[in-house]
């Protein structure tokens, strides 16, 4: 069954964002309606979005959603993620999308803080419509959620299933260097390979927030897609009545973002 789904991403950062809106605009099973970005200068995050639709030859509404606050930007917008562009690409202009009309059957796939929903849950009565939300974080100190807890206190208030991915479950789902290699061959995987790689040397860096760097790429937001259009390879437990939190991760998935990367013309 295809599913409908909606994604809200701070894309451009840690590269996993990159991965997982490539594994769903790929996937013959989610079709992708509309995409938004988060936090810090959202029109590079959307210009990101829009190189990656060109190079895989699909055209998604893009928005560029809410920067958020000072603090916000000043711990969390990181500078490397204009690098993802040429100076070309960097000053085109943007179409000024509104945010998308949610139809009952949509998801909605917050891989990014929450800012963007808490505003559309004022501005968006549409987005009522979502039944199943699907997130990228499991407790208030997970990066999406501690960014903007307001915003998460607004989200957990909604008559939604929510579907939360931990950091614990999705690490077991990474790539290291020489397999990121691997996806070198055509346009996309060249691309993903070098946002990958800058993200792991700017993780070496001492302006790295977590001062812990990093040497592998997991796939945190994949979980969430793949979770979202049910292919069965994230596991979750019921933890309250409408709360789902993911317990593990089959790690055939792993073979699978391979597989589908790798498909790109």
């Amino acid at each position: 069954m295809i599913q409908k789904l909606v994604i809200d991403t701070d894309v451009g950062t840690d590269v996993d964002d990159l991965f997982a809106l490539a594994y769903a605009l790929k996937n013959p099973y989610c079709d992708v309606c509309a995409i938004s970005t988060v936090i810090g200068d959202t029109a590079i995050r959307a210009k990101i979005v829009r190189k990656l639709e060109r190079m895989m030859g699909v055209c998604v509404p893009i928005t560029a959603g809410e920067i958020g606050s000072p603090d916000m930007v000043g711990k969390y917008w990181t500078g490397i993620e204009v690098k993802a562009l040429s100076k070309e690409e960097e000053k085109e202009e943007l179409p000024n999308n509104s945010y998308p009309v949610y139809t009952p059957n949509t998801r909605l796939v917050c891989i990014g803080p929450l800012t963007n929903i808490a505003l559309q849950l004022e501005t968006n009565s549409t987005i009522k419509n979502v039944k199943r939300v699907y997130i990228m974080g499991g407790t208030e100190s997970a990066h999406n959620l501690k960014v903007d807890l307001d915003a998460w206190k607004k989200v957990q208030k909604q008559d939604w299933d929510i579907y939360q991915i931990t950091k614990k479950v999705s690490e077991k789902i990474s790539f290291d260097r020489p397999e990121l290699k691997e996806f070198r061959g055509n346009s996309v995987g060249d691309f993903l390979y070098d946002s990958a790689i800058r993200w792991l040397d700017y993780t070496n860096t001492t302006n790295w927030i977590d001062h812990t760097p990093k040497t592998k790429c997991a796939m945190y937001d994949v979980l969430a897609v793949s979770a979202a259009i049910e292919e069965g390879y994230v596991k979750f437990d019921r933890t309250e009545e409408n709360r789902f939190v993911s317990r593990d991760v089959d790690s055939r998935l792993k073979d699978k973002i391979i597989e589908v990367i790798k498909e790109i013309k």
